[in-house]
């Protein structure tokens, strides 16, 4: 779980992760906060690590590999600021351990579309700015046309082996993680499945879909990353 200045959120979440049990579980990397969400962590008993180099692919790497060094088959993504559920780890993870999938992306169809889907649970459905689904709906459309990959939304959300997450030999560092993750996989084969995943309101304010700008930002530098591997291909270790 990647942390930066989520120190409004984390009461809340730190309870909820503690009540399923998956508090030992789990890897909190912060990424240089100075609100106090390490204090926070710390406090509550969780596993801190520190990656001090800012984009959002570093502290997920930096906890996917200690994760994997000590011996985890996989490793789920969660965002800190509360709008992912920790009830549904599961219901992403168990494609992995059972088998039947290398990669599970969580689709926020109800937040994308919201009159066309459900939530996936009983949480309070969050509200995802215009701005955020118009960018959402251009990569969906990027996502298909240069590598036959459908999705509504390429969530963070998710669950992925973690020798798969090694041989993908992941490059971006800031917003086009997760895209990248998706489209290399794609490219060396491996099995892809999607899971419908709630989006909860945020706490606090995002640092890239609370504005225009930052979406924009997103927006510009994932479909750089599509093009270029578009252009050059992948093939990833052996």
């Amino acid at each position: 779980m990647p942390v930066l200045d989520e120190a409004e959120a984390l009461p809340s979440l730190l309870d909820e992760v503690r009540a399923l049990g998956l508090l030992g579980r789990t890897l909190f990397v912060d990424n240089g906060s100075t609100d106090g969400s390490a204090q926070l962590i710390r406090a509550a008993g969780g596993e801190m690590l520190c990656e001090p180099r800012r984009g959002y692919g570093y502290p997920c790497l930096a906890g996917a590999r200690e994760a994997a060094a000590r011996g985890a088959r996989a490793v789920v993504f969660m965002e800190a600021d509360g709008t992912d559920d920790p009830g549904q780890v599961r219901h992403l993870v168990g494609p992995i351990l059972n088998d039947v999938a290398d990669l599970v992306v969580g689709e926020r169809r109800a937040a994308v579309r919201p009159r066309a889907a459900s939530p996936a649970s009983g949480s309070v459905l969050g509200h995802m700015p215009l701005h955020q689904r118009l960018g959402n709906d251009w990569l969906a459309l990027t996502l298909r046309l240069l590598f036959g990959v459908r999705l509504s939304d390429d969530g963070p959300f998710r669950a992925v082996r973690a020798d798969l997450l090694e041989r993908l030999r992941l490059e971006e560092r800031a917003y086009a993680f997760p895209t990248e993750m998706i489209v290399k996989a794609r490219l060396c084969g491996a099995r892809i499945a999607v899971r419908e995943t709630s989006y909860r309101p945020r706490t606090g304010r995002s640092k890239i879909a609370g504005s225009a700008r930052g979406t924009f930002g997103a927006v510009r530098d994932i479909t750089w990353c599509l093009v270029r591997l578009r252009l050059l291909g992948f093939h990833g270790d052996p």
